[in-house]
Parts: C-alpha cells; structure tokens; sequence
C-alpha cells in the first residue's frame, strides 16, 4: 500500500481536517512530573489549584460520587458536547489532563509531511489526556470515544493545557455575510457539526447501535445492525490494512469496503488473525449485496454520519449575523501544541 493509499484511509478513518499528522514519540509515562522552569511551574500549581478547588466543590455536593480518577483529572460537562452527548451512555463522565511538558516537546518535534505515522499522533494525546468513569464494573477506554470526537477532545485537552488562553489560535478572514474582517478562535465550542434527522436518531438509535429493516424502505433484505465508528476500531482496521500489504504487496485495498466496514464491524478485535476472520466474514456478506441493498446501505451510511466540519461559525460584530470560514492553521498543526519559550527563533524554517 504506497502512501497515499494510507491517505485516502485516513480519509475515511478518523480523518481530522485533512491535516496529515506524525507520531508521538516517548510520551510522558502516566503520573509522570514533568521538569518545569519556574514559568511553567506557576502555570502548572494555577491549574492544580483549579482542579483542587473542582473536586472539593463536587465532593461537597455528591459525597458518595467518584470525583476524579487520579490526582489532577477534572472532569468535562457533558452538555458542551449537544447533541453528541446521546451517542454514549448516560453513566459515562469523561475527564481529562493537560497535556505534560514532555507531551508538548514531544509534539513539537514531530514531521508534519509524514503521511506513513497517520491517526498516531493524535490518537496519544488522546490516551495520555482523556479518561472514562462508567460509574460501573465494566470501564471504558480511550478506544470508545466516537471517532467523529477525537478533534474535539484533543481542542479539549489543548484549553486546559493552556487554561490561561496565553496560546489562542486566531486567524482573520472576512465575513461570509457582509465581507467585513472578523478574527476567528480556534475552539471546542466553535467547532460545527453535521448530525443526522431528529427522527432517525429516536426510531433507529438504540444502545450503540442503529437498528433498521430495509423492508421498510422497499428493499428485500433482513434487518441490519450498525455499529457507531471509535478511535479503537479506526486503529485496528488501519492496523489490519497495514498487515495484509505487509503480507502481500500486491493486495489492493477496497476503500468502498471500507466505508461500510467502519460501521458493520462490532468492535476492535486485537488479536489480527481472529480479525481477518471476521472482516472477511464481513466483506463477504457485503458482496452478496444486491445493487438495491448496496445504494439503500450508502444512503443510510450517509445519513447517520456525525460529520465533523471544517467549518468554524462565529457572530460577526459588525453585521450581527453568524458567519463561517474554514479551519485555518496558518504556521502548521504544530500550533495546536507549540512550547513557549523566551528564547529567539534560530533559522527562519
């Protein structure tokens, strides 16, 4: 699979604004202390001090209630998420971290140009800085969180890395509506989302799934399950994608397949051969499909699609009316992530 193969999977798989990412390498260790100067140390104890203050006043509040996961975990209100909130279970709470100094070095020193270390960068960051309490027996990992959330909680773990706003992501362009510049900020809540009819969501939305009968929709095939894209199973189709090339040079990768196969895959299997099995299974069924079946398929995918935009709106100040220009980031992806430091820019690369 050459590199832009990789690409068009990305694509389809935990695509995130195009932006081509590269890995993380050594990411701090869990609970690790980083080194701080004296700088980083004030902004560090101002956002413990924060946390503290957090947990004391939900303490108070539910005595008998799981505050934090560990030490310097806050948690996130889940009503900044809208309507994406109804696709995981009521019990889960998401709390998240700072991302640590050596996370920060680390991501500064990535190659944005690398088109072979897709997903892993983010993907990380995502693992290091964001943890689930079910409030239940059975836990919950990185690897559930919705693919279509993975931008939005890296925005997430970026505001309380940088709680004081000392690293905001601006840009100006004019107004879609009357042509005036306005200064766009790159944020979790100006993020705008695409999210599938009201009434799709009650009649076919149930426990992590969608359930529908194409008989309803004239088409003569047993009832369907799908099952909502994570970060888990992104990673093991990409993973099972790499191994098959690995194993073959000359396999070619069926990107319509794998549109459907993000949906119809239950979970992420980690074991690759049992894997295989069960894609294969899969790909199987799916070519039994009849042209009515495949085109009522790509409609329903299409239409149950959380789409995450490029689009950022905000209320122009000059007109009053809300206006949208695309995702912008000026000086790289590097941005979202930049070490500040007093010393002077060597070189102008």
């Amino acid at each position: 699979m050459a590199k832009n193969d990789y690409k068009n999977l990305e694509d389809q798989i935990g695509d995130v604004g195009g932006e081509q990412l590269g890995k993380l390498k050594n990411p701090a260790s869990y609970g690790q202390k980083p080194n701080l100067n004296a700088e980083e140390e004030s902004e560090m104890e101002a956002f413990m001090n924060r946390s503290r203050k957090h947990r004391q006043t939900k303490s108070d509040e539910e005595p008998n209630a799981p505050i934090s996961i560990s030490q310097g975990w806050i948690p996130i209100d889940r009503e900044e998420m809208g309507i994406r909130s109804i696709f995981y279970p009521e019990s889960w709470q998401f709390y998240i971290r700072p991302a640590t100094v050596q996370a920060i070095k680390n991501w500064t020193a990535i190659d944005e140009e690398r088109a072979d270390v897709l997903n892993d960068v983010f993907n990380d960051i995502i693992k290091t800085c964001v943890k689930i309490d079910t409030h239940e027996k059975e836990g919950a990992s990185w690897a559930q969180i919705r693919s279509w959330d993975r931008f939005w909680f890296i925005l997430k773990v970026r505001e309380y890395t940088y709680s004081k706003g000392q690293s905001n992501i601006e840009f100006v362009d004019a107004c879609s509506e009357c042509n005036e510049d306005i200064t766009y900020k790159l944020t979790s809540q100006s993020l705008f989302y695409e999210f599938p009819d009201e009434d799709l969501i009650e009649k076919y939305w149930n426990n992590g799934q969608w359930n529908i009968d194409p008989r309803e929709y004239d088409v003569e095939h047993d009832p369907i399950t799908l099952y909502t894209p994570t970060l888990g199973k992104d990673e093991a189709i990409i993973e099972w994608a790499k191994q098959k090339v690995q194993a073959n040079n000359k396999y070619k990768l069926d990107e319509t397949f794998i549109k459907f196969l993000i949906w119809l895959l239950p979970k992420p299997i980690k074991d690759m051969n049992m894997l295989d099995r069960a894609i294969t299974k899969i790909q199987k069924e799916y070519k039994d499909w009849d042209l009515d079946m495949f085109t009522f398929m790509n409609d329903v995918i299409t239409n149950i699609t959380i789409n995450p935009s490029e689009q950022l709106r905000v209320v122009c100040p000059e007109c009053g009316q809300e206006a949208t220009s695309t995702v912008q980031f000026p000086n790289g992806i590097k941005v979202l992530f930049e070490a500040k430091t007093t010393a002077k820019k060597f070189g102008s690369r």
